[in-house]
């Protein structure tokens, strides 16, 4: 895909489907294949492309999102690398019914949230 401006972009979603506290976190269980991919944006942006991580979770009342660092740190290490190589993370909130996912609204992401997961 292409930026407004013409430059060429990647675009990771991924579905965030923890939270507590009105904080929502991702990954809900360890992920490789998250791992690689936020890497492979970290490359692409330090090549001068625009990379964009895009969380979509799927509670309306959710205030911000981060990493579920406890459940996987190199993944939130991975996070913190690819925000210092210049991609961009955006967290949306939906309101989910059982017909449809609706995008709310954007809400703020910071890896350093700490989350108290509640099954934990």
């Amino acid at each position: 895909m292409e930026t407004a401006a013409g430059q060429k972009a990647f675009v990771e979603v991924k579905g965030m489907t923890l939270e507590n506290k009105a904080i929502g976190a991702f990954p809900d269980a360890p992920t490789l294949r998250g791992l690689k991919h936020v890497g492979e944006l970290a490359y692409a942006a330090q090549d001068g492309y625009a990379a964009y991580v895009l969380f979509i979770a799927q509670f309306e009342h959710l205030h911000f999102a981060t990493i579920h660092e406890e459940m996987q740190p190199a993944l939130a290490d991975m996070v913190r690398h690819a925000q210092q190589s210049g991609v961009q993370i955006l967290a949306y909130n939906c309101q989910v019914t059982a017909d449809e996912v609706t995008v709310k609204q954007a809400i703020p992401f910071d890896v350093a949230i700490p989350f108290e997961d509640p099954i934990q």
